[in-house]
Protein backbone atom coordinates (compact mmCIF):
# COMPACT_ATOMS: atom_id res chain seq x y z
CA UNK A 1 0.00 0.00 0.00
CA UNK A 2 1.40 3.40 -0.98
CA UNK A 3 1.82 6.04 1.67
CA UNK A 4 -0.07 9.30 1.33
CA UNK A 5 3.12 11.29 0.61
CA UNK A 6 4.27 8.84 -2.05
CA UNK A 7 0.88 8.86 -3.77
CA UNK A 8 0.83 12.66 -3.66
CA UNK A 9 4.32 12.81 -5.23
CA UNK A 10 3.35 10.47 -8.07
CA UNK A 11 0.16 12.42 -8.72
CA UNK A 12 2.11 15.69 -8.88
CA UNK A 13 4.71 14.29 -11.28
CA UNK A 14 2.03 12.86 -13.54
CA UNK A 15 0.16 16.16 -13.49
CA UNK A 16 3.25 18.14 -14.46
CA UNK A 17 4.01 15.78 -17.32
CA UNK A 18 0.41 15.91 -18.50
CA UNK A 19 0.26 19.70 -18.36
CA UNK A 20 3.37 20.02 -20.46
CA UNK A 21 1.97 17.63 -23.07
CA UNK A 22 -1.48 19.18 -23.23
CA UNK A 23 -0.08 22.69 -23.36
CA UNK A 24 1.38 21.84 -26.76
CA UNK A 25 -1.60 19.86 -27.83
CA UNK A 26 -2.65 22.19 -30.60
CA UNK A 27 0.70 22.04 -32.38
CA UNK A 28 0.88 18.32 -31.86
CA UNK A 29 -2.57 17.98 -33.39
CA UNK A 30 -1.50 20.16 -36.30
CA UNK A 31 1.51 17.93 -36.87
CA UNK A 32 -0.70 14.85 -36.93
CA UNK A 33 0.55 13.75 -33.50
CA UNK A 34 -2.92 13.14 -32.04
CA UNK A 35 -1.81 9.74 -30.75
CA UNK A 36 0.95 11.18 -28.60
CA UNK A 37 0.65 9.86 -25.04
CA UNK A 38 -0.27 12.54 -22.51
CA UNK A 39 -0.72 10.41 -19.38
CA UNK A 40 0.63 7.03 -18.36
CA UNK A 41 -0.28 5.33 -15.09
CA UNK A 42 0.82 1.72 -14.91
CA UNK A 43 -0.83 0.05 -17.90
CA UNK A 44 -3.26 2.96 -18.34
CA UNK A 45 -2.52 5.59 -20.99
CA UNK A 46 -4.30 8.59 -22.47
CA UNK A 47 -3.39 10.36 -25.72
CA UNK A 48 -3.91 13.90 -26.99
CA UNK A 49 -6.89 12.60 -28.96
CA UNK A 50 -8.37 11.06 -25.79
CA UNK A 51 -8.04 14.30 -23.84
CA UNK A 52 -9.63 16.35 -26.62
CA UNK A 53 -12.50 13.85 -26.85
CA UNK A 54 -13.15 14.12 -23.13
CA UNK A 55 -13.03 17.91 -23.25
CA UNK A 56 -15.51 18.02 -26.14
CA UNK A 57 -17.92 15.95 -24.06
CA UNK A 58 -18.06 18.61 -21.35
CA UNK A 59 -21.04 20.99 -21.41
CA UNK A 60 -20.02 24.63 -21.74
CA UNK A 61 -21.29 25.55 -18.26
CA UNK A 62 -19.05 22.86 -16.77
CA UNK A 63 -16.03 23.62 -18.94
CA UNK A 64 -15.78 27.21 -17.72
CA UNK A 65 -15.41 26.01 -14.12
CA UNK A 66 -11.90 24.76 -14.98
CA UNK A 67 -10.52 28.10 -16.11
CA UNK A 68 -10.94 31.31 -18.09
CA UNK A 69 -8.66 30.42 -21.02
CA UNK A 70 -8.45 27.27 -23.18
CA UNK A 71 -4.99 26.39 -21.84
CA UNK A 72 -6.12 26.86 -18.25
CA UNK A 73 -9.17 24.67 -18.85
CA UNK A 74 -7.04 21.90 -20.34
CA UNK A 75 -4.47 21.99 -17.56
CA UNK A 76 -6.98 21.99 -14.72
CA UNK A 77 -9.13 19.32 -16.34
CA UNK A 78 -6.15 17.02 -16.70
CA UNK A 79 -4.90 17.67 -13.17
CA UNK A 80 -8.26 17.57 -11.39
CA UNK A 81 -10.08 14.89 -13.39
CA UNK A 82 -7.97 12.72 -15.67
CA UNK A 83 -4.97 12.07 -13.44
CA UNK A 84 -7.04 10.93 -10.42
CA UNK A 85 -9.25 8.94 -12.78
CA UNK A 86 -6.31 6.95 -14.17
CA UNK A 87 -4.84 6.47 -10.70
CA UNK A 88 -8.10 5.01 -9.43
CA UNK A 89 -8.40 2.82 -12.54
CA UNK A 90 -4.90 1.46 -12.10
CA UNK A 91 -5.49 0.93 -8.40
CA UNK A 92 -8.61 -1.09 -9.22
CA UNK A 93 -6.63 -3.23 -11.66
CA UNK A 94 -3.84 -3.77 -9.10
CA UNK A 95 -6.40 -5.02 -6.57
CA UNK A 96 -7.99 -7.37 -9.09
CA UNK A 97 -11.37 -5.62 -8.96
CA UNK A 98 -11.89 -6.41 -12.64
CA UNK A 99 -12.53 -10.01 -11.57
CA UNK A 100 -14.96 -9.08 -8.79
CA UNK A 101 -18.49 -10.36 -9.49
CA UNK A 102 -20.20 -7.19 -8.26
CA UNK A 103 -17.90 -5.00 -10.37
CA UNK A 104 -18.55 -7.12 -13.46
CA UNK A 105 -22.29 -6.90 -12.88
CA UNK A 106 -22.17 -3.09 -12.61
CA UNK A 107 -19.96 -2.93 -15.69
CA UNK A 108 -22.52 -4.95 -17.67
CA UNK A 109 -25.31 -2.65 -16.51
CA UNK A 110 -23.30 0.41 -17.51
CA UNK A 111 -22.46 -1.00 -20.94
CA UNK A 112 -26.11 -1.90 -21.50
CA UNK A 113 -27.23 1.63 -20.60
CA UNK A 114 -24.63 3.21 -22.88
CA UNK A 115 -25.60 0.91 -25.77
CA UNK A 116 -29.31 1.67 -25.41
CA UNK A 117 -28.63 5.40 -25.15
CA UNK A 118 -26.52 5.19 -28.28
CA UNK A 119 -29.44 3.56 -30.10
CA UNK A 120 -31.75 6.36 -29.04
CA UNK A 121 -29.29 9.13 -29.91
CA UNK A 122 -28.11 7.83 -33.26
CA UNK A 123 -31.11 6.13 -34.82
CA UNK A 124 -34.29 7.29 -33.16
CA UNK A 125 -33.97 11.00 -32.44
CA UNK A 126 -37.27 12.89 -32.92
CA UNK A 127 -35.35 15.31 -35.17
CA UNK A 128 -34.81 12.46 -37.63
CA UNK A 129 -38.56 11.88 -38.13
CA UNK A 130 -39.57 13.35 -41.49
CA UNK A 131 -42.67 15.54 -42.06
CA UNK A 132 -44.04 12.82 -44.36
CA UNK A 133 -43.87 10.26 -41.54
CA UNK A 134 -45.60 12.64 -39.15
CA UNK A 135 -48.42 13.26 -41.65
CA UNK A 136 -48.87 9.54 -42.32
CA UNK A 137 -49.10 8.80 -38.59
CA UNK A 138 -51.64 11.60 -38.10
CA UNK A 139 -53.83 10.33 -40.95
CA UNK A 140 -53.73 6.75 -39.67
CA UNK A 141 -54.72 7.83 -36.16
CA UNK A 142 -57.18 10.64 -36.84
CA UNK A 143 -59.67 9.23 -34.35
CA UNK A 144 -57.21 10.05 -31.57
CA UNK A 145 -57.07 13.70 -32.50
CA UNK A 146 -60.60 14.36 -33.75
CA UNK A 147 -63.73 13.07 -32.03
CA UNK A 148 -67.31 14.38 -31.71
CA UNK A 149 -69.03 15.29 -28.47
CA UNK A 150 -70.22 12.30 -26.42
CA UNK A 151 -72.48 11.77 -23.43
CA UNK A 152 -72.40 9.02 -20.80
CA UNK A 153 -75.84 7.42 -20.47
CA UNK A 154 -77.52 5.01 -18.09
CA UNK A 155 -80.75 3.57 -19.42
CA UNK A 156 -83.53 1.32 -18.09
CA UNK A 157 -85.62 -0.25 -20.86
CA UNK A 158 -89.29 -1.13 -20.23
CA UNK A 159 -92.17 -2.52 -22.28
CA UNK A 160 -94.71 0.28 -21.73
CA UNK A 161 -94.65 4.04 -21.12
CA UNK A 162 -96.54 3.48 -17.85
CA UNK A 163 -93.78 1.24 -16.49
CA UNK A 164 -91.15 3.75 -17.56
CA UNK A 165 -93.02 6.61 -15.88
CA UNK A 166 -93.36 4.67 -12.61
CA UNK A 167 -89.61 4.01 -12.58
CA UNK A 168 -88.89 7.65 -13.42
CA UNK A 169 -91.08 8.87 -10.53
CA UNK A 170 -89.38 6.48 -8.13
CA UNK A 171 -85.89 7.53 -9.18
CA UNK A 172 -86.78 11.23 -8.88
CA UNK A 173 -87.63 10.62 -5.22
CA UNK A 174 -84.28 8.92 -4.58
CA UNK A 175 -81.83 9.83 -7.41
CA UNK A 176 -78.96 7.67 -6.21
CA UNK A 177 -76.88 5.11 -8.14
CA UNK A 178 -77.88 2.47 -5.58
CA UNK A 179 -81.61 2.86 -6.22
CA UNK A 180 -81.11 3.08 -9.96
CA UNK A 181 -78.89 -0.03 -10.06
CA UNK A 182 -81.41 -2.07 -8.08
CA UNK A 183 -84.26 -1.11 -10.42
CA UNK A 184 -82.18 -1.77 -13.55
CA UNK A 185 -81.19 -5.19 -12.25
CA UNK A 186 -84.80 -6.17 -11.48
CA UNK A 187 -86.81 -4.50 -14.27
CA UNK A 188 -84.72 -3.51 -17.30
CA UNK A 189 -85.49 -5.55 -20.43
CA UNK A 190 -81.93 -5.05 -21.74
CA UNK A 191 -80.26 -8.16 -20.31
CA UNK A 192 -76.86 -7.16 -21.69
CA UNK A 193 -76.65 -4.12 -19.38
CA UNK A 194 -79.15 -4.66 -16.55
CA UNK A 195 -76.47 -6.04 -14.19
CA UNK A 196 -74.29 -2.95 -14.85
CA UNK A 197 -77.04 -0.48 -13.96
CA UNK A 198 -77.97 0.00 -17.62
CA UNK A 199 -74.63 1.72 -18.28
CA UNK A 200 -74.30 2.31 -22.03
CA UNK A 201 -70.99 4.19 -21.75
CA UNK A 202 -70.16 7.29 -23.80
CA UNK A 203 -72.26 7.59 -26.96
CA UNK A 204 -72.07 9.87 -29.98
CA UNK A 205 -75.05 11.65 -31.53
CA UNK A 206 -75.83 8.69 -33.81
CA UNK A 207 -76.23 6.37 -30.82
CA UNK A 208 -72.93 4.49 -31.20
CA UNK A 209 -69.86 4.23 -28.99
CA UNK A 210 -66.37 5.16 -30.21
CA UNK A 211 -65.36 1.49 -30.46
CA UNK A 212 -68.59 0.56 -32.29
CA UNK A 213 -69.52 -2.10 -29.74
CA UNK A 214 -72.61 -0.27 -28.43
CA UNK A 215 -75.49 0.96 -30.55
CA UNK A 216 -78.87 2.30 -29.41
CA UNK A 217 -81.65 4.40 -30.93
CA UNK A 218 -80.25 7.89 -31.54
CA UNK A 219 -83.39 9.32 -29.90
CA UNK A 220 -81.87 8.23 -26.56
CA UNK A 221 -78.76 10.35 -27.17
CA UNK A 222 -80.72 13.29 -28.58
CA UNK A 223 -82.85 13.40 -25.42
CA UNK A 224 -79.76 13.18 -23.19
CA UNK A 225 -77.99 15.97 -25.07
CA UNK A 226 -80.80 18.40 -24.27
CA UNK A 227 -80.17 18.20 -20.52
CA UNK A 228 -77.17 18.77 -18.23
CA UNK A 229 -74.82 16.20 -16.71
CA UNK A 230 -76.43 14.41 -13.77
CA UNK A 231 -80.02 15.14 -14.86
CA UNK A 232 -82.82 12.71 -15.76
CA UNK A 233 -84.76 13.02 -19.01
CA UNK A 234 -88.19 14.07 -17.64
CA UNK A 235 -90.24 11.71 -19.81
CA UNK A 236 -90.05 8.13 -21.11
CA UNK A 237 -88.17 7.99 -24.41
CA UNK A 238 -89.54 5.69 -27.15
CA UNK A 239 -86.96 3.09 -28.17
CA UNK A 240 -88.01 0.52 -30.73
CA UNK A 241 -91.07 -1.25 -29.34
CA UNK A 242 -90.20 -0.20 -25.77
CA UNK A 243 -89.68 2.89 -23.66
CA UNK A 244 -86.53 4.04 -21.86
CA UNK A 245 -85.77 5.91 -18.66
CA UNK A 246 -82.60 7.91 -19.38
CA UNK A 247 -80.05 9.34 -16.95
CA UNK A 248 -77.21 11.52 -18.32
CA UNK A 249 -74.19 10.72 -16.16
CA UNK A 250 -71.47 12.78 -17.83
CA UNK A 251 -70.10 14.16 -21.08
CA UNK A 252 -66.99 14.64 -23.19
CA UNK A 253 -66.64 17.72 -25.41
CA UNK A 254 -65.70 17.48 -29.06
CA UNK A 255 -61.95 17.23 -29.69
CA UNK A 256 -60.23 18.66 -32.74
CA UNK A 257 -56.43 18.65 -32.71
CA UNK A 258 -54.67 19.76 -35.89
CA UNK A 259 -51.50 18.27 -37.32
CA UNK A 260 -49.63 21.36 -36.17
CA UNK A 261 -50.94 20.89 -32.62
CA UNK A 262 -49.74 17.29 -32.46
CA UNK A 263 -46.59 17.39 -34.60
CA UNK A 264 -44.04 17.29 -31.78
CA UNK A 265 -45.96 14.65 -29.84
CA UNK A 266 -46.19 12.47 -32.95
CA UNK A 267 -42.44 12.86 -33.56
CA UNK A 268 -41.74 11.60 -30.05
CA UNK A 269 -44.17 8.69 -30.46
CA UNK A 270 -42.58 7.60 -33.73
CA UNK A 271 -39.10 7.93 -32.23
CA UNK A 272 -40.14 5.85 -29.24
CA UNK A 273 -41.59 3.15 -31.48
CA UNK A 274 -38.39 3.10 -33.51
CA UNK A 275 -36.37 2.84 -30.31
CA UNK A 276 -38.40 -0.16 -29.20
CA UNK A 277 -38.04 -1.89 -32.58
CA UNK A 278 -34.31 -1.15 -32.73
CA UNK A 279 -33.85 -2.54 -29.22
CA UNK A 280 -35.84 -5.69 -30.02
CA UNK A 281 -33.86 -6.18 -33.23
CA UNK A 282 -30.54 -5.77 -31.41
CA UNK A 283 -31.56 -8.22 -28.69
CA UNK A 284 -32.61 -10.77 -31.32
CA UNK A 285 -29.28 -10.39 -33.15
CA UNK A 286 -27.25 -10.69 -29.95
CA UNK A 287 -29.33 -13.66 -28.79
CA UNK A 288 -28.78 -15.55 -32.05
CA UNK A 289 -25.07 -14.77 -31.99
CA UNK A 290 -24.13 -15.10 -28.32
CA UNK A 291 -26.79 -17.03 -26.38
CA UNK A 292 -25.61 -20.61 -26.11
CA UNK A 293 -28.23 -22.02 -23.74
CA UNK A 294 -31.50 -20.59 -22.46
CA UNK A 295 -33.45 -22.73 -19.99
CA UNK A 296 -36.11 -20.64 -18.20
CA UNK A 297 -37.47 -23.73 -16.43
CA UNK A 298 -34.22 -24.04 -14.50
CA UNK A 299 -35.18 -20.87 -12.60
CA UNK A 300 -37.67 -23.03 -10.69
CA UNK A 301 -34.69 -24.69 -9.00
CA UNK A 302 -33.76 -21.37 -7.33
CA UNK A 303 -35.44 -20.24 -4.14
CA UNK A 304 -35.57 -16.63 -2.91
CA UNK A 305 -36.40 -16.62 0.79
CA UNK A 306 -38.32 -13.90 2.64
CA UNK A 307 -35.00 -12.68 4.09
CA UNK A 308 -33.66 -12.06 0.57
CA UNK A 309 -31.27 -15.02 0.62
CA UNK A 310 -30.91 -16.93 -2.65
CA UNK A 311 -30.20 -20.63 -2.76
CA UNK A 312 -31.29 -23.98 -4.21
CA UNK A 313 -34.95 -24.81 -3.68
CA UNK A 314 -35.45 -27.54 -1.08
CA UNK A 315 -37.00 -30.79 -2.24
CA UNK A 316 -40.48 -31.66 -0.87
CA UNK A 317 -40.26 -33.38 2.49
CA UNK A 318 -36.66 -32.38 3.04
CA UNK A 319 -35.76 -30.97 6.47
CA UNK A 320 -33.19 -28.23 6.25
CA UNK A 321 -31.05 -28.60 9.39
CA UNK A 322 -28.89 -25.58 9.99
CA UNK A 323 -25.44 -25.76 11.51
CA UNK A 324 -25.32 -25.29 15.24
CA UNK A 325 -28.74 -26.75 16.02
CA UNK A 326 -27.24 -29.93 17.45
CA UNK A 327 -28.20 -33.58 17.01
CA UNK A 328 -31.76 -34.88 17.64
CA UNK A 329 -32.42 -35.87 21.27
CA UNK A 330 -34.65 -38.49 22.78
CA UNK A 331 -37.98 -37.35 24.25
CA UNK A 332 -41.13 -39.11 25.46
CA UNK A 333 -42.47 -38.59 21.90
CA UNK A 334 -39.41 -39.90 20.15
CA UNK A 335 -36.44 -38.10 18.63
CA UNK A 336 -36.82 -34.33 18.52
Amino acid sequence: MWSTSKRSLVTTLLSLAALAAVGGGDSAQADGDADRVVLRVGSQTMTVRDVERRLKGLPEFQRVTYGSTPDEVKRNFVQQVLVPELLFAQGALDRGLANDEQVQMRERDLLKSVLLQSLRDDAVSPDKVSPEEVLAYYEQNKDRYNSPARVAIWRILTATPEQAQQILDRVKKDPTPKTWTEIARDQSLDKSTHLQGGNLGFLMADGTSADGKTRVDKAIVEAAMRIADGELVDHPVPEGSGFAVVWRRGSMPAVSRSLKDEEQTIRRLIARERSTRAQEKLIAELRSRDARMVNPNAVDLIDVRSTGEVGPRAKPGRIDRRLGRGAPRETDRGLR
